[in-house]
């Protein structure tokens, strides 16, 4: 499923913990995971590796925002649990895709879930590169 949260950090090995025991770590940030429950954490993941990129950062990836009738009921409040890594955030990367220019009820829930924070905020025009200058100007 493509429904995931995925913790990339740097460890000596490289090895994939599952949510629910990441949730409980005292070696990982993210006790806090638990409240939102395990709906939840079977959908994420931490996967780390060996590489010096990540000794000083960790990304989150968080699933796509759906669209229209490909949304769905998650199982868990994902307004809530977007809140909570932006809340521990440094930078957030909103990546907006230039081919759809309709916004959905989950993309303004991402969206409302930012405020507050919009100084960590960078939107990135994902796939502009592929539309001619004036559809990127309607974008």
């Amino acid at each position: 499923t493509t429904d995931r949260f995925v913790a990339v950090m740097y460890n000596n090995n490289n090895q994939v913990i599952p949510g629910n025991t990441a949730a409980v770590s005292n070696e990982l940030p993210f006790k806090g995971l638990n409240q939102f429950g395990e709906k939840f954490l079977s959908r994420f993941q931490v996967s780390q590796m060996r590489n010096s990129l990540l000794q000083n950062l960790t990304f989150i990836d968080s699933p796509g925002i759906l669209s229209g009738t490909k949304q769905i009921n998650r199982g868990y409040d994902f307004g809530r649990v977007i809140r909570w890594f932006v809340e521990r955030s440094d930078l957030v990367l909103l990546l907006f895709d230039s081919h759809k220019l309709d916004i959905s009820d989950e993309f303004k829930l991402a969206i409302r879930t930012l405020a507050g924070h919009e100084d960590k905020v960078r939107i990135v025009l994902n796939k502009c590169d592929q539309i001619s200058q004036q559809e990127l100007m309607r974008v």
